[in-house]
């Protein structure tokens, strides 16, 4: 992955990504308390909402008891009807008129004293039913109420009240499903039963109670009151009277509500379907009045409506964090990455720069600070390009200088033993040989005062012949000689006396000592794009520390040459090491020797260079040396 898309995957994962995460939760946990402080709210609303239906059922109560128990009261019903007072005669006629005259009385007086109420029914003790309808109602007969589940708790009660609800018992609600009161009427003075008064309300006190909250709130809410066998008595919208809770919410699950328990609620679950926060106080203190078996007061909100704010957050937070990666996106076109294209330009100049491409520039652009590291990474590149060429011009100085010097050198006492000879021989009249070994001696003269590096095989061969035999005559009859060069190689050129030196260490410590005729083969072939030379010869060969020191130190290195001989005084002349001086300095590490020797069995010495090393580069740069 490149330098820019890490960095912009770096800015998604370290300011993006964390963003998104920071506004999930914050939303997450804005919902949460969000939900919590709505369910205490609702709670105090519930609590106030059940303390209101408790002062109307109070009130209700309130108006039963001063109707059934005061003296006056009681007083108006006998004295509307007294069968006592006349004939049985009398009765049969009057016994319509004086129905009559005591619903009227009761009319009246229950007018005076509660308008929500619609229909008395007193079921006196002489299987009479006096009934005060203010629209038309049915009435339970008699019969049906006492063999109805809740009469025994009516009886029980004496006198106080028993509450039905609507829907909860169609028989005692009547056609219109009202609130329903159901009591004993008791003698004021005796508190003997009188009868069963039957009282419906229409209690459109909770209509009022219920509108004061909702435009209280400005809430999209709505109110249930659940009665005892979770049926639906009251809806705020007027909907679902007569509905069955259970079908409306989850009552059943673990997750759902429990309306058997007298704890608030609020959980958030589906209502009809829609998700709501439903919220359930149970009315305790209604069982005081009248009112058993608890019922639950119900709020139902929306869960649309309360993440309305929520999904406001959201919104804000989808736009934000899309703006970010927007910004995220310029930011890493217009700066990142002109800084990032700027760096991985430098890294491959300076992997140019590697690969030895000193030419190599970063273009400069721009004039802030990737412009003055353009600058000096230009200049640096220069002035190591500068440096490096100081450097180059130096070893070819010094590199030219050491050639120089090991050419020059030549044994003075091989050229003292030449002339030596060559007097010995001008004094025995042999003035044929003296005239051959002069000749033999220039050739060899001549070859070493040359001012190119590199001469055709021919020459160097030629010259390596002419020494040979100079030393032919110095040691009679102590070896013999075989140069075996194909025609083809001698036009190729070879680093200037390179093989003498190789001969010469065979003739010095080779064949010193040896009691039989010493053997030197000169050959050479080719092998794929370099010359191999091979010196071999029969001699006493060279022992394994020594082939040690010349594999691992060098034998006759540079520092050895120039030293002074403790014997005679003599610098020493060019040795086997020297020639892989040679060869390595002007060829390089491709070329050098082998040497492969045993003692008592002679030694083989491989001398590998370039078969193009005698082109016309070589042969120029020699003769600008010189």
């Amino acid at each position: 992955m490149s330098l820019s898309k890490r960095i912009f995957a770096a800015f998604i994962a370290f300011i993006i990504v964390p963003l998104f995460v920071l506004g999930s939760v914050s939303y997450f946990m804005f919902q949460h308390i969000n939900q919590e402080k709505y369910a205490e709210q609702t709670e105090t609303t519930l609590k106030a909402i059940g303390r209101n239906i408790s002062n109307m059922i109070r009130e209700a109560n309130s108006f039963s008891d001063f109707w059934v128990t005061t003296k006056d009261s009681v007083e108006s019903l006998q004295g509307a009807y007294d069968p006592n007072a006349v004939s049985e005669e009398a009765k049969k006629q009057n016994q319509e008129y004086e129905s009559l005259r005591e619903q009227e009385l009761l009319r009246r007086r229950v007018l005076l004293t509660s308008p929500d109420l619609k229909s008395v029914t007193l079921y006196r003790n002489d299987d009479r039913v006096i009934k005060v309808n203010y629209f038309p109602d049915t009435t339970i007969p008699l019969e049906e109420l006492e063999a109805n589940p809740i009469f025994p708790e009516v009886l029980r009660k004496n006198g106080s009240p028993v509450w039905v609800a609507p829907f909860e018992d169609k028989r005692l609600t009547g056609a219109n499903n009202l609130f329903t009161q159901i009591r004993v009427l008791l003698d004021v003075d005796t508190l003997q039963k009188k009868g069963i008064l039957v009282i419906r309300y229409q209690m459109r006190e909770l209509n009022r109670i219920f509108s004061f909250y909702s435009n209280e709130s400005k809430l999209d809410r709505r109110y249930l009151i659940v009665g005892k066998n979770g049926t639906v008595i009251f809806d705020s919208k007027s909907e679902l009277q007569g509905a069955g809770f259970a079908d409306l919410a989850d009552t059943a699950t673990p997750k759902g509500l429990n309306l058997k328990t007298t704890e608030y609620q609020s959980k958030t679950l589906a209502f009809q379907g829609v998700k709501s926060l439903v919220s359930v106080a149970d009315l305790q203190d209604l069982e005081r009045l009248g009112v058993g078996g608890g019922w639950k007061l119900v709020s139902v909100t929306p869960w649309q409506y309360l993440s309305g704010d929520m999904q406001i957050v959201l919104r804000w937070m989808i736009f934000i964090t899309v703006a970010s990666l927007a910004c995220a996106v310029v930011f890493n076109l217009l700066f990142v990455r002109r800084t990032i294209s700027f760096i991985i330009r430098v890294v491959k100049a300076m992997r140019r720069v590697e690969r030895g491409d000193l030419t190599t520039q970063v273009p400069v652009i721009g004039n802030d600070e990737t412009t003055s590291l353009s600058k000096g990474f230009n200049s640096l590149v220069h002035r190591v390009s500068e440096l490096l060429e100081d450097v180059k011009q130096e070893q070819r100085r010094k590199r030219r200088a050491e050639m120089m010097l090991l050419q020059a050198q030549i044994k003075p006492h091989f050229l003292f033993n030449a002339l030596e000879s060559i007097n010995i021989l001008a004094i025995q009249n042999e003035g044929r040989k003296v005239s051959k070994m002069v000749q033999m001696l220039a050739k060899i003269l001549r070859i070493s005062i040359q001012q190119r590096e590199e001469i055709r095989i021919e020459q160097e061969l030629e010259h390596l012949q002419s020494y040979l035999e100079i030393q032919k005559y110095r040691f009679d009859d102590l070896f013999e000689y075989e140069i075996d060069v194909p025609r083809e190689l001698l036009r190729e050129r070879i680093l200037k006396l390179t093989l003498q030196p190789l001969v010469e260490n065979s003739i010095q410590h080779g064949f010193e000592g040896i009691a039989y005729m010493g053997r030197i083969r000169v050959t050479a072939k080719e092998e794929g794009s370099h010359i191999a030379f091979f010196v071999e010869d029969n001699g006493i060969g060279i022992p394994e520390e020594t082939l040690a020191r010349f594999a691992f130190q060098g034998v006759t290195s540079l520092e050895e040459m120039y030293a002074e001989s403790p014997e005679t005084g003599e610098r020493r002349g060019l040795g086997v090491g020297n020639v892989a001086d040679r060869l390595r300095i002007h060829y390089g590490p491709s070329c050098g020797l082998i040497l492969c020797s045993y003692p008592g069995y002679g030694t083989v010495i491989k001398l590998v260079v370039p078969k193009s090393a005698g082109g016309e580069a070589h042969e120029g740069q020699s003769s600008s040396g010189g």
